[in-house]
């Protein structure tokens, strides 16, 4: 009933709601009276009900305590479980990266780093979807104070082509770690949004690059569809991703199903 009155921001009498919503009038009634009385309707002189802004503040309440580790932990084993690699939650702090969540993956090679490890952002997956969707000022501001030191001879060090790579990052949805960390490991990252559309954090699996390599593709859906769904928990919309960036964004909930399928069929196993 409440997305009912929500679809519409107009007034529906007691014979609309009964007949829209396919009920008998003594059971609309009884429940519409029930929200006027607890405060989430009001009704005018002419018999209409309208939502109330006390609905908005209850959301404002519970958007207040949702915590995204909190959130975000259940889809990452759900990611490591299928993908058997080391999957990481992760936000922006200043000018560096800070894991906040990790899931040890099952592969041969583990990720030492743990739980409040920083990094720099140019360096990482993760850190790339994070200054992706960051206006280019704010971009430019991180270069100018932390520089674009290498972590190995794979990293980015110039402005140009990092500012490339973020369009390419923004353009596909997701980010790749091609040894630009550590010699022999590859991530492969995607950003997370709250109900207003900002990017809030990033998920991404990482793990040995012979481990990623011939399911490159379908490790990408799953990190994408992890991502989605935390997104979602915090809020996000697609009609908020068209309005923010022009586009649906993350996809359908159809065609994340098909992708996460797709990463449990084609996990090599050991």
């Amino acid at each position: 009933m409440v997305e009912f009155f929500a679809s519409e921001n107009r007034g529906y009498t007691l014979s609309e709601v009964s007949r829209s919503l396919k009920l008998p009038v003594s059971t609309a009634s009884s429940l519409l009276y029930t929200m006027q009385d607890c405060g989430y309707l009001y009704r005018n002189e002419k018999g209409q009900f309208f939502l109330s802004m006390r609905l908005v503040t209850q959301a404002n309440q519970v958007i207040a305590q949702i915590q995204p580790r909190e959130v975000a932990e259940p889809e990452l084993k759900k990611l490591t479980g299928a993908t058997r690699l080391t999957s990481v939650l992760a936000i922006r702090d200043g000018d560096q990266l800070v894991w906040i969540e990790k899931i040890e993956g099952t592969g041969p090679i583990q990720l030492a780093a743990q739980v409040g490890k920083r990094m720099y952002l140019h360096h990482t997956a993760s850190g790339k979807v994070l200054l992706a969707y960051l206006p280019e000022a704010e971009v430019e501001k991180i270069v100018k104070s932390v520089g674009l030191p290498a972590a190995t001879e794979h990293t980015i060090t110039s402005t140009s082509l990092l500012k490339r790579e973020l369009v390419r990052v923004r353009a596909q949805g997701y980010a790749i770690d091609d040894e630009e960390t550590g010699l022999g490991i590859r991530g492969v990252a995607a950003p997370v949004f709250d109900h207003t559309g900002a990017t809030v954090a990033a998920v991404s699996a990482a793990g040995a690059v012979f481990e990623m390599s011939e399911n490159l593709k379908a490790i990408i859906g799953g990190v994408k569809t992890c991502a989605m769904l935390i997104s979602e928990k915090l809020g996000f919309q697609q009609a908020t991703a068209v309005k923010t960036y022009g586009r649906a964004w993350p996809r359908s909930r159809a065609v994340a199903s098909r992708s996460t399928s797709l990463l449990s069929r084609s996990i090599i196993t050991p």
